[in-house]
């Protein structure tokens, strides 16, 4: 069983008390290529998506008003820097579609827009220690997977013994995905409004699709959460 350190920071302690992360180890792993055979899941995703939000916009579901909700207890303007889930919920709404990268993103994206958690996927091996939950301070960056330099002021960050590995809404390029990729963390981002239930659902979910299509896979799950004053 792989387990993960992680520590919360001061700051983080006082602003999100209850804020819960869950994790999921995958090892054993192949990185593959935009598989045809997720297209059937995509389409579900979508189809499923728009029923859900027929009637009501992304920011009245108690799940994405959560998330929202922890980006501006430090400060930080969900509405200008979209977390991922809902990013993801609002380009099916326009019939954007989602991006195909390869196999391993592909079913982080498809579980974590079906449960509106904002969820970062990272390289395990490329993770240097401990990992602490941060917020970003001033002058900070790191490099993007899109963009060259994202700055991490204020933001909700990842850090290990050499920086900044990514935030809710953007993962850094050190420790993306590629094709040596064997291991992979997944965290979810949880909010303290939503319960421990529903975070469960959403690990197992994801364990049920890398069953699926990595079944080689040696999964761990577990939890971090910030029950300090």
């Amino acid at each position: 069983m792989v387990k993960v350190p992680i520590t919360f920071s001061h700051l983080i302690s006082n602003k999100i008390k209850g804020l819960k992360l869950g994790m999921l180890y995958a090892g054993n792993i192949t990185v593959e290529k935009n598989p045809a055979k997720l297209a059937p899941a995509f389409q579900q995703l979508e189809t499923d998506i728009k029923k859900e939000f027929e009637t009501s916009p992304p920011s009245a579901h108690p799940v994405v008003s959560a998330v929202r909700r922890m980006y501006r207890r430090i400060g930080w303007e969900p509405t200008r820097y979209r977390p991922s889930s809902e990013a993801m919920i609002r380009r099916l709404l326009k019939d954007k579609g989602l991006y195909h990268i390869n196999n391993l993103v592909d079913l982080g994206n498809l579980c974590s827009t079906r449960f509106h958690l904002p969820m970062g996927l990272y390289d395990f091996d490329r993770i240097a220690g401990a990992v602490r939950l941060d917020v970003g301070q001033e002058g900070e960056i790191y490099q993007g997977l899109t963009k060259q330099t994202i700055r991490a002021t204020g933001k909700l960050v990842l850090r290990d013994q050499e920086g900044i590995f990514g935030n809710p809404t953007a993962d850094s390029r050190r420790t993306s995905i590629r094709a040596q990729t064997t291991a992979v963390l997944a965290i979810f981002f949880t909010p303290p409004e939503v319960e421990k239930e529903w975070l469960q659902k959403t690990l197992d979910y994801l364990e049920t699709l890398y069953i699926e299509n990595c079944p080689q896979a040696e999964i761990t799950k577990s939890y971090a959460i910030n029950s300090q004053n």
